[in-house]
C-alpha cells in the first residue's frame, strides 16, 4: 500500500508561522503534521509515501533527509503550484498502477487509511471520498447512501432545494485508482476538485463513504492551530499517536529551564529552547531553539524557531527576535 501528502500548500491562512516553515513542517506539541502522518501510515502497513512541496521546498528536503523515517518518503518539488490534481499526477508513478491513498497536509484524523483503501477496491469505484459529519465544513451534497453529486455553493443549492440531499464534509482522504488521473498531462495545475467536478458533469456521481465518530482537525489558521494544542492537553492519553495528548505540557529534554519557570495551560517547547529565571509561560508555543529572557511574562503567543524576546506580550506571534 502506498499513499500521498498533499503539502505543496502555500499556507496563507496560518502566516506568518508559514513564513518560517512550511505547513506540513509546523509543530503541532512538538510533532509536525508531516511526522504524524508518516508515523501513522507505517502503523497502518503502508510501504511509501510520495510528499509535494512547493512553498519552502528546501525545508522539506532537510526534513526529511536530517532524520530516519518509518518508512521511505519520496519528494516531489513543484517549480509552479500544480494544484491538488495536478500535483497527485505529478506522482502518479510512485503507486505503480495501485490504487493508492491521499490525505491533506493541514488535518489530522484517525480514520483507519488501511481499511479504507481495501473497501475502495472492493467497490471498483475510480475514486471514493471520505466524508463525516463536521457542520462547520459540511458542503459536499450526497444523495442516498453514498452518492456525492455537488461540491461548495452548488452543493449548498441543492440541499436547500432538494429534501433527498444531505450536506456532509470532506476529510481531505482520497481513495484513488490511476486510471483516473494517467490521461491528464503531467505538469499542468489543476485543482483535484475540476477533475470530480467534471465526472459528476458527465453522469458519473463519486462514491462517499461516510465515517461516523471519526477524530478530525483542521489546522489551516492562527486559532485552529492554538485551539488544537488546547485540545491535545484536554484528550486522553494516546488518543492520536504519535501526537502528545492528555499532558498540558510537552517540553522536549533537550530544553534548559530555570528552576522558577511557571507553566500553565498548555506549553509546548520544542528542542533546544531556553528560559531564564522568573519565566511564566500560560497557553504558548515555543518552537525550536528560543530563548525567554528573565522575568518574561507570554500569555497565548505562538514563538518560531531561533527567536529571543525579553518583556511581557499577550496573544503575540514572533517571528523574529524583538529589538
Amino acid at each position: 500500500m502506498r499513499a500521498m501528502i498533499l503539502g505543496a500548500g502555500l499556507g496563507t491562512r496560518l502566516r506568518p508561522l508559514t513564513l518560517v516553515r512550511p505547513k506540513g513542517l509546523v509543530p503541532i506539541m512538538g510533532v509536525s503534521v508531516l511526522d504524524f502522518w508518516t508515523h501513522r501510515l507505517h502503523s497502518m502497513g503502508f510501504e511509501a509515501v510520495a510528499l509535494n512541496a512547493h512553498h519552502l521546498a528546501s525545508h522539506v528536503r532537510e526534513a526529511i533527509h536530517g532524520v530516519r523515517q518509518p518508512l521511505p518518503i519520496h519528494l516531489f518539488e513543484e517549480e509552479i503550484l500544480l494544484g491538488t490534481g495536478g500535483g497527485i499526477r505529478n506522482a502518479l508513478e510512485l503507486f505503480e498502477g495501485e490504487d493508492f491513498v491521499v490525505v491533506n497536509g493541514d488535518t489530522l484524523c484517525d480514520a483507519p487509511l488501511g481499511e479504507l483503501l481495501v473497501e475502495h477496491r472492493h467497490g471498483g469505484e475510480p475514486v471514493t471520498l471520505v466524508l463525516h459529519d463536521c457542520p462547520p465544513f459540511n458542503n459536499v451534497a450526497v444523495r442516498g447512501r453514498d452518492r456525492i453529486v455537488a461540491f461548495g455553493a452548488e452543493a449548498r443549492e441543492l440541499a436547500r432545494v432538494r429534501r433527498d440531499i444531505r450536506l456532509l464534509a470532506f476529510t481531505g482522504i482520497h481513495c484513488l485508482s490511476p486510471g483516473l488521473l494517467e490521461p491528464m498531462k503531467r505538469g499542468v495545475p489543476v485543482d483535484i476538485l475540476t477533475v470530480y467536478r467534471n465526472l459528476i458533469e458527465r453522469g458519473h456521481p463519486l462514491k462517499g463513504l461516510v465515517l461516523d465518530g471519526l477524530l478530525w482537525r483542521e489546522m489551516g489558521s492562527l486559532d485552529a492551530y492554538r485551539a488544537l494544542h488546547a485540545e491535545c492537553a484536554r484528550w486522553p492519553r494516546g488518543i492520536l499517536e504519535p501526537l502528545v495528548t492528555g499532558q498540558p505540557h510537552r517540553v522536549h529534554p533537550t530544553c534548559d529551564l530555570a528552576p522558577d519557570v511557571t507553566l500553565a495551560g498548555y506549553v509546548a517547547a520544542g528542542s533546544r529552547c531556553r528560559l531564564h529565571r522568573g519565566v511564566v509561560l500560560e497557553s504558548t508555543i515555543l518552537w525550536d531553539d528560543v530563548e525567554i529572557g528573565e522575568g518574561s511574562v507570554l500569555k497565548d503567543c505562538i514563538v518560531t524557531d531561533g527567536v529571543s524576546i525579553r518583556g511581557s506580550f499577550s496573544g503575540r506571534v514572533f517571528t523574529e527576535t524583538e529589538p
